[in-house]
């Protein structure tokens, strides 16, 4: 398994916010999910940024 090296939050704007969460491995691999709710979208960053990031980062 390898460890999760990095995680951030991306906001965009294709006709409304969307909140993606992309997740990078030390082996390179990446994935990419949709956190986005109506209407919450900076809630929904923030959420990830402080409480969700920060357990993931060190991670298999």
């Amino acid at each position: 398994m390898s460890k999760i090296i990095s995680a951030k939050v991306i906001i965009c704007s294709p006709g409304r916010n969307f909140v993606t969460l992309k997740i990078e491995t030390e082996s390179g691999h990446y994935g990419i999910g949709d956190a986005t709710l109506n209407g919450r979208e900076l809630a929904v960053a923030a959420y990830l940024e402080e409480h969700v990031l920060p357990c993931l980062v060190g991670r298999d």
